[in-house]
């Protein structure tokens, strides 16, 4: 049972990359985890979320949970093997990461439209007080900008008290502060203090560029 685990951890794992990759143009991150086990608290704006977590473990080898809806564990059971637990089991996230990983948690707890926070549940700050451990702000945004597909910006926060307030102060200064860069920043430039984690699909021009450079040097 556990290599047949394995082996559909790794296949799920291939089909989550293959459409993050179709799906964006890049994944950009700044800031620094903290050593584990922590609860990394992500606001939940995209589709592309629950990606962003599978990716944030995979490129800095954390082992970890997802903490989301049982109905979505039910329908959806082969996420198991890559570490979506139920939210309500309380036991097993505290035993995560009383085994040194982390746990993922939205605190938002549904999937909400792009722009402000939604209200916080309590069960990333629970989770932190309970096993005295770091809490993570983690802010995601998805901007449509110069490019055919959307580009993802990752942004780690420093370690907060594990305090509801705390939290919703942290999250909503990166989610803001994330907007006004992008608005000054050109459409075709990545957001400064940002650095490339992964890169998606691109599009036909840049494809083509190195190809329309050499060619025209023969239709001038």
């Amino acid at each position: 049972m556990w290599n047949f685990e394995r082996g559909l951890a790794k296949v799920v794992g291939m089909m989550l990359h293959r459409e993050l990759k179709a799906g964006v143009r890049a994944v950009y991150l700044e800031g620094k985890f903290p050593p584990p086990p922590f609860v990394l608290a992500m606001n939940h704006h995209s589709y592309f979320d629950g990606h962003l977590v599978y990716l944030l473990f995979r490129s800095f080898g954390f082992r970890g949970k997802l903490l989301i809806s049982p109905e979505n564990v039910a329908a959806f059971p082969i996420f198991r093997p890559l570490g979506a637990l139920e939210a309500s089991r309380v036991r097993a996230a505290l035993q995560a990461l009383g085994a040194g990983e982390v746990v993922a948690v939205f605190p938002e707890g549904d999937l909400r439209c792009h722009g402000k926070l939604g209200e916080l549940k309590r069960g990333a700050v629970f989770l932190a007080q309970k096993a005295r451990v770091p809490l993570v702000p983690c802010a995601a945004r998805l901007f449509p900008r110069g490019f055919p597909r959307p580009e993802i910006y990752i942004w780690i926060g420093d370690p907060v008290d594990p305090d509801l307030g705390a939290l919703r102060v942290a999250l909503e200064r990166m989610l803001s502060a994330m907007d006004e860069l992008v608005e000054k920043t050109h459409p075709r430039e990545p957001i400064p203090g940002f650095h490339p984690l992964f890169t998606g699909h691109r599009g036909l021009d840049e494809q083509m560029a190195g190809i329309s450079r050499a060619l025209g040097r023969f239709l001038r």
